[in-house]
């Protein structure tokens, strides 16, 4: 596949979904409607990262009963093989970031298997929040418990024990990502809140890992109100 827009993206993910997972999907152009769940898919076009060595493609999700909000995310794709930075970028989201809002919308569905989900409850409220499978990158080092230390014990969970901790749960769905890395001149931190950079408010929410070398943590969550 070349890189080309918003259409192309969107057609690598009906594809995906419709095939390897079976669901029952409706394309117009950028947008992808999974009809069984609500649950609707706008790609945007790819963006070529610096020197050339990928592309970030900007994907949101939203569900029928939040009034066109989309929680949105920056794939991130590099060739690999005979798979272009697109394919990547879009597998990889296809296998970290769907899965949390197919937990909620499509329960019994192969992407919502992959999810862990705890219940929180508290001041008369309860929430589901689904985790989604973490994603790792050793860039040499990286210890070898890190896969199982960040699945218990994601840097998003931490997050969000962080916000509600104390505080009113949400009555209306709160979306996150999580972005950790460590090996370079000093840590680098990125929460999405909402859409919104926290900046340096959740920096430590990878502390906890055993990292032990170079490499980076992705991790995603949902809180959706139970009710």
């Amino acid at each position: 596949m070349g890189e080309g827009g918003g259409a192309d993206v969107a057609g690598l993910i009906a594809r995906a979904l419709a095939g390897e997972d079976g669901l029952r999907v409706r394309q117009d152009g950028d947008a992808v409607e999974l009809r069984d769940g609500g649950l609707r898919v706008l790609a945007g076009a790819p963006l070529p990262q610096e020197r050339g060595a990928g592309v970030r493609v900007p994907i949101g999700v939203g569900h029928a009963a939040w009034a066109g909000a989309l929680a949105w995310d920056q794939a991130v794709g590099i060739a690999e093989g005979d798979r272009s930075p697109v394919e990547r970028a879009v597998d990889g989201w296809l296998r970290h970031v769907l899965p949390v809002f197919a937990a909620m919308a499509l329960p019994g569905s192969a992407p919502a298997a992959a999810v862990r989900t705890e219940r929180i409850s508290g001041g008369g409220r309860a929430v589901d929040v689904h985790y989604g499978p973490v994603a790792i990158r050793d860039f040499g080092g990286i210890a070898a418990e890190m896969g199982r230390a960040a699945a218990e014990r994601p840097p998003a969970g931490e997050v969000v024990r962080e916000l509600f901790t104390g505080y009113a749960l949400p009555e209306r769905p709160v979306w996150l990502s999580s972005f950790h890395a460590r090996g370079g001149s000093a840590p680098v931190a990125e929460v999405v809140l909402l859409n919104r950079d926290t900046g340096a408010a959740f920096a430590h929410a990878a502390d906890h890992l055993p990292w032990g070398g170079r490499g980076s943590v992705r991790s995603w969550a949902l809180v959706v109100p139970t009710g």
